[in-house]
């Protein structure tokens, strides 16, 4: 009971803070690769950026590299998460690190697209305090691992057979991100793809990870 209000309540902040996005904003971001591409308006990123002032540097940098930055941070409503090798990982995995939570598919082009970048992105953080969780929306454990093993994908893949989590983490289309903070909060978004070894972000996640 106490897991399903959490879910419920989660989808509600999420749905109000992202109820910004216009119909042609999530069609373009969730159907081709843009680096542009953001899930919230112009006005509401310089709202962010002029609220969060010189001490939110980072906040701002991500906003204008395409996240939408949430005014406080969420409680993360996960109990667990399948891992593709097999086992799962809880709520606990999220502490202590800063947590790249992607939700994507084989048959999602633009989710194709950005994964080479996110493989960039994971052998240029290793050893850090950095993870990527990338989770596979209702797709059968065989079929994505085939997937993975073709294209020589070496970060972490999860499973979501079921979609309960996609239910709430991609209600919005896929590709779908989250940052969560090390208190294992979510402290920024994006729906679509972007290219996640750009330098600007990876230094970014650098300094949130040593923070």
């Amino acid at each position: 009971m106490k897991v399903r209000k959490t879910y419920f309540v989660f989808c509600m902040v999420l749905t109000i803070l992202l109820f910004s996005c216009s119909a042609k904003q999530q069609q373009a971001t969730s159907s081709t690769p843009a680096d542009n591409a953001s899930p919230i308006p112009n006005t509401a990123r310089q709202q962010t950026a002029a609220h969060t002032g010189a001490a939110g540097d980072v906040s701002t940098r991500l906003a204008s590299l395409g996240f939408y930055i949430y005014d406080e941070p969420v409680d993360l409503p996960i109990s667990s998460i399948a891992k593709l090798e097999g086992g799962s990982i809880n709520t606990e995995a999220f502490k202590g690190k800063i947590t790249l939570l992607n939700f994507w598919a084989t048959w999602c082009p633009p989710c194709r697209a950005e994964m080479p970048s996110i493989e960039r992105l994971y052998a240029q953080t290793k050893g850090s305090a950095f993870q990527i969780v990338a989770v596979n929306v209702g797709e059968r454990q065989a079929q994505v691992a085939s997937f993975i093993e073709k294209n020589k994908y070496t970060f972490p893949i999860y499973l979501d057979e079921s979609q309960q989590l996609s239910s709430v983490f991609a209600a919005r289309g896929i590709p779908s991100t989250y940052l969560v903070d090390k208190n294992g909060k979510v402290i920024a978004a994006r729906i679509g793809a972007m290219e996640y070894d750009q330098a600007a972000l990876i230094q970014v996640f650098k300094e949130l990870a040593d923070g």
